[in-house]
């Protein structure tokens, strides 16, 4: 039987991650809370960890933060360890359901693609304005998701039309991450995988609807565009938030956040 449970956010919350939004198309799983809830949403500006702490020590199972900025996490990841509480990211292309660690097809696509590879090549798209950082965060965290161990990363240009950052994966094997922010595109994130036989691409959607996301592969044995999934990244994350709490498991999403950060320390030194 699925249990329903309750949730709480705040307006800033709600408008980050489409909270009440998420929450009407999953009737069965939550509901508004009353009183004390079960689930508490946390916007990802400035001293979330500190707000996703605080909604531990105030009895919540779990705890949603949409778009995270970044921030040291340890002290979060101990209380929510100490109180059996599971954290969900809610990130923006990082959480599309085509990139769920259980989507067989689309991990075998990547990983077999990287066997080969001879580049590396990701292309985030977003508004005029967007903080690089937090982008460059966002596109990490894809890269992180799909198991892609980078090193060696530099920032070789950043200007107000967006960024360009150089890096490695195993073998040598060069990484290109390029921004590009512009209002005339959809906000979008791409990966491609050229290798030394045809090529593995994934470009993934604004969370904003259930817009599908795309994953082709070109093998000596012909192409193939795997079956399209209408979910967005919000329900995604809520529904995984949901099974988590359910089955009394943690969460890697600290962990994988943790690589984020350590990917963009790298540009500092």
């Amino acid at each position: 039987m699925n249990t329903q449970l309750s949730v709480a956010a705040d307006p800033q919350a709600d408008t980050a991650g489409a909270v009440s939004a998420v929450i009407a198309s999953l009737p069965v799983s939550f509901g508004p809370a009353a009183e004390a809830p079960d689930v508490v949403a946390v916007s990802g500006h400035a001293g979330w960890t500190t707000r996703a702490v605080d909604a531990i020590l105030n009895g919540a199972k779990g705890v949603v933060v949409s778009s995270p900025l970044a921030e040291d996490a340890a002290g979060l990841s101990a209380a929510a360890g100490a109180a059996e509480a599971v954290v969900v990211l809610d990130r923006r292309w990082a959480g599309n359901v085509a990139l769920d660690s259980a989507n067989d097809k689309v991990h075998g696509v990547i990983g077999a693609a990287l066997g080969d590879a001879v580049l590396l090549d990701s292309v985030a798209i977003a508004a005029p304005g967007t903080d690089p950082l937090h982008l460059l965060a966002d596109q990490f965290a894809v890269l992180v998701q799909c198991e892609i161990e980078v090193r060696n990363v530099r920032m070789v240009q950043c200007n107000g039309n967006g960024y360009t950052v150089a890096g490695v994966i195993a073998g040598g094997v060069p990484v290109a991450l390029q921004a590009i922010l512009t209002s005339a595109l959809p906000a979008t994130a791409s990966l491609t995988i050229l290798t030394s036989a045809g090529r593995a691409d994934v470009v993934l959607p604004d969370p904003a609807a259930a817009w599908p996301a795309e994953v082709h592969a070109v093998t000596t044995e012909g192409a193939t565009m795997l079956p399209t999934l209408y979910e967005s990244s919000h329900r995604t994350t809520w529904s995984r938030a949901h099974a988590h709490i359910a089955a009394r498991t943690a969460a890697d999403d600290l962990a994988r956040f943790t690589t984020v950060l350590s990917l963009l320390s790298q540009l500092n030194r």
